[in-house]
């Protein structure tokens, strides 16, 4: 802290500097001793708890002014009064907007950060604006001290190793996945890497099938052989304190995924394996063999070719006469997927469901329908794109727009080219087939088909927990980190959730035990929820309160809120996940059998409602009621829309 009439010259300097700096008109007020007194008793009698932020900014600009006509004019009665009286009582109103513990960063280094890179603007900004900035600054240089300017120095071991890559680079259906878990089989001890739940599973029983003792090992659950010697995961468990001979990363063009992304690229950058394969897509190759030379690793790389033709169909696809057999219909929500399988229910046609929110096991199953022929046609998000091996003959582009989360857009080229090619499966079909609803469509799904992919041009970085050691308050931390631009071609991970869910802690942190201990804060907030379903993070708050009470978790209840049937046991079964992963997390006892229990029954009931009349699904106006048209993205229909823009 430092003396006050330090902090007062301060002011003086700067109003002084301010003063000689001339202006384009500048005439001079007659009434300048009368203002100066005027200001300086609206001062004198304002309280600390009657300033505002623009109040306060306000004063600083009037005396700005005041001060530069005396200074100009030497009008040494005025200058007298601004710097004995009028400044100290603004001194007094710019402390009063400081927290206790914030007044004692009011130091020297502040000040001179004030005159040398902020020269002036205390003259128009309250003390504390600035102060926010200047601590800004500070956490800035604390990170770019801490955090080493290359990513790939975080992980010295591994950079003494010499690793050797394999590139397994083509398009979906291609095989590459394949050769590369081949060779994994032969390790005595390997890894996995996936984006998906369902993948590490089909990986663990190709496994064990060819009699290699392999560990399942996810957010959710873990499934281990004895003398297991292979661990197949998805990307976020990846263990970087284990040495392997062989590792497989799966779909690494996802390294520039804005929420996962840094997931793959750590992997690259970290995981200690003398041998790694990376499966990805032709766009991946640059930024992927970026990252192994930043490494100073050896490559190689194996070029695949799809392995049956893919075929875009001359005449548009028609719901639902055009639908056959073998049939994957996409669009872009759970909405849409159940109100066309609802649809094709009423034509007699059994259909099997996946979208992004079903749970692992749930979407399982309704493949294993698809893939056993007990259902004819798949309807889908996007999410048969990654990875799933299902017998598909022709994928159906219901939709050819999706919301990103902010916007309603076409589908890109990779997006396009990643669901397409599911279509065909090597083995059971020499042909792939795709098609769309409507000419237009069609002719938008063939012209991206023929397009290259752009390469990947950004990789993504995550948030590095030695910045947890800083002395500052997390959000702060996360939010000046993420401000901080890094090298091409890295780009930082989205934290928009994680501060979502800091703002929710925060609000009970008098209740939360170790909210104060940043290490304990994010492992909290970094558990991977669906930060928009309200009874899941109700859930996620209650487990902050509660965890240091008791060495197991309390079980999670249905919850009887406003949401019914499918969605209800939905939700039940992500607060399931949640009890595991934070379980997991926070080194609790986890009810093993009650978890199985609840798991299977619940998915038992969400299978019965998929399996069951999906009529109530079907899309309908919400104003006359009339059905909609399939794949339609809006919830008003036509005549009704231009009815009310008539009436308006």
């Amino acid at each position: 802290m430092i003396e006050p009439n330090q902090l007062l010259q301060t002011y003086i300097r700067q109003y002084q500097a301010a003063s000689k700096k001339k202006r384009k008109t500048s005439s001079r007020p007659r009434d300048l001793n009368e203002r100066t007194n005027r200001l300086f008793k609206t001062l004198k009698r304002t309280k600390p708890t009657q300033v505002t932020s623009l109040s306060l900014e306000e004063w600083h600009r009037q005396i700005k002014n005041l001060a530069y006509f005396a200074y100009r004019s030497h009008n040494d009665a005025v200058t007298k009064l601004i710097e004995t009286s009028l400044l100290p009582q603004l001194i007094r109103l710019d402390e009063a907007m400081f927290l206790p513990a914030q007044r004692d960063d009011i130091s020297v280094d502040f000040l001179n950060y004030l005159e040398t890179e902020l020269d002036g603007q205390l003259c128009t900004q309250t003390l504390l604006e600035l102060y926010q900035i200047y601590k800004r600054y500070v956490i800035q240089y604390k990170i770019m001290d801490l955090v080493p300017s290359r990513p790939e120095l975080e992980f010295p071991e591994t950079m003494a190793m010499n690793r050797r890559f394999i590139l397994h680079i083509g398009p979906t259906n291609s095989g590459k996945t394949f050769h590369a878990l081949e060779r994994l089989k032969t390790a005595k001890t390997g890894t996995y890497l996936g984006p998906l739940r369902l993948l590490a599973l089909e990986v663990y029983e190709k496994m064990h099938d060819c009699g290699v003792p392999s560990t399942m090992l996810t957010g959710q659950e873990c499934i281990a052989d004895d003398d297991s010697r292979i661990t197949a995961s998805t990307i976020e468990m990846a263990d970087f304190s284990e040495e392997y001979d062989i590792a497989v990363i799966d779909e690494a063009q996802l390294t520039a995924d804005p929420d996962r992304g840094h997931c793959w690229t750590k992997a690259i950058l970290g995981l200690k394996a003398h041998e790694i394969h990376v499966c990805m897509s032709p766009a991946a190759e640059s930024a992927v063999t970026h990252l192994i030379h930043l490494c100073g690793d050896s490559l190689a790389i194996c070029r695949y070719q799809r392995k049956t033709a893919l075929i875009c169909e001359d005449t548009p696809f028609s719901f639902p006469e055009s639908v056959l057999p073998g049939d994957a219909l996409v669009v872009f929500s759970k909405k849409s997927v159940l109100d066309v399988a609802g649809r094709l229910e009423e034509e007699g046609i059994k259909a099997s469901v996946i979208y992004g929110s079903l749970p692992p096991e749930i979407r399982r199953r309704q493949m294993q329908l698809f893939t056993s022929g007990k259902t004819k046609v798949v309807v889908a998000t996007d999410a048969i794109g990654m990875g799933l091996n299902l017998p598909v003959r022709r994928i159906v582009f219901v939709q050819t727009q999706k919301f990103d989360g902010t916007t309603r857009r076409g589908l890109s080229v990779p997006e396009i080219k990643q669901i397409a090619g599911r279509a065909g499966r090597f083995g059971l079909f020499d042909t792939g087939y795709v098609n769309a609803m409507g000419q237009e469509s069609l002719d938008y799904i063939r012209e991206q088909l023929t397009q290259e992919e752009e390469p990947i041009e950004k990789v993504s970085l995550g948030f590095p927990q030695i910045l947890l050691d800083l002395d500052e308050p997390l959000d702060v931390i996360i939010k000046v980190w993420k401000s901080v631009e890094p090298t091409p071609p890295f780009e930082k991970v989205s934290v928009d959730e994680i501060l979502s869910l800091y703002a929710q802690a925060e609000r009970h942190r008098d209740d939360i035990y170790g909210f104060d201990d940043k290490r304990i804060l994010y492992r909290m907030i970094s558990c991977p929820i669906d930060i928009k379903d309200h009874q899941v993070v109700l859930q996620w708050l209650r487990y902050c309160k509660d965890y240091p009470a008791d060495k197991r978790l309390k079980h999670p209840d249905k919850g009887a809120g406003s949401k019914l049937g499918l969605q209800k046991y939905e939700t039940y079964y992500r607060k399931l996940d949640l009890y595991y992963q934070f379980s997991h997390r926070f080194d609790k006892i986890i009810d093993e059998d009650w978890l199985e229990q609840e798991r299977s029954r619940t998915e038992g009931t969400i299978m019965r409602y998929l399996s069951k009349g999906k009529k109530s699904y079907i899309a309908r106006c919400q104003r006359c009621g009339r059905i909609l048209p399939v794949g339609y993205p809006f919830k008003i229909c036509e005549p009704c829309f231009h009815h009310s823009s008539i009436i308006d």
